[in-house]
């Protein structure tokens, strides 16, 4: 996506890409993501607006960027990032479901609901599922240290719990209303 210079997601873009190129990424992206979290939770309105649940900022070798606007009531499929991922919600909250692994099929979750402001950790090993169980669409920006689009990673079948290739446009359109999503293996 072309972001105008106007646009409060083209100077969060920039500084997170400039704090990812020094020493420490993580931590001074982190700190630059609390920042950029803090201030756009502060004026009370979504960064940036688009029919996209999902918008690309920003994809690198190391670093890759997300603008996230969930919508309200729905929940996405169990999938993996096999890299570091720290998530700014600045607007709503979200709903993780954290999934345990039993062989290459996921076992009962467990939820994890994080409110605006706050800068969440992911580590690399993390199954999960998120969802917006508010009533607004919520906002967030989804750093992932590493090229997430070029990563070979998992989608968990909902029917099945089996892990498969991920598949962007697959997992976007298995999004559902929160009670159609299994909870439980089999169900």
């Amino acid at each position: 996506m072309s972001l105008s210079p106007s646009s409060p997601l083209y100077a969060v873009t920039n500084d997170i890409v400039n704090a990812a190129q020094g020493p420490d990424p993580f931590e001074r992206v982190r700190t630059v993501l609390h920042d950029h979290t803090r201030r756009f939770h502060a004026t009370g309105v979504l960064a940036h607006e688009e029919d996209d649940d999902e918008v690309l900022l920003h994809a690198s070798p190391n670093l890759t960027i997300y603008h996230i606007t969930l919508s309200p009531g729905l929940q996405y499929p169990a999938h993996n990032h096999l890299m570091d991922a720290l998530i700014g919600i600045y607007r709503g909250s979200e709903t993780n479901f954290i999934y345990p692994i039993i062989g290459s099929e996921i076992d009962v979750p467990e939820r994890q609901d994080i409110a605006a402001p706050a800068v969440m950790h992911m580590p690399p090993h993390i199954v999960h599922s998120v969802a917006n169980t508010g009533n607004a669409r919520s906002g967030a920006l989804h750093v992932y240290l590493g090229n997430l689009p070029a990563t070979h990673r998992h989608l968990w079948d909902l029917e099945s719990n089996q892990a498969e290739p991920f598949d962007n446009d697959r997992y976007m359109a298995g999004a559902r209303p929160i009670g159609q999503v299994a909870s439980e293996p089999g169900k």
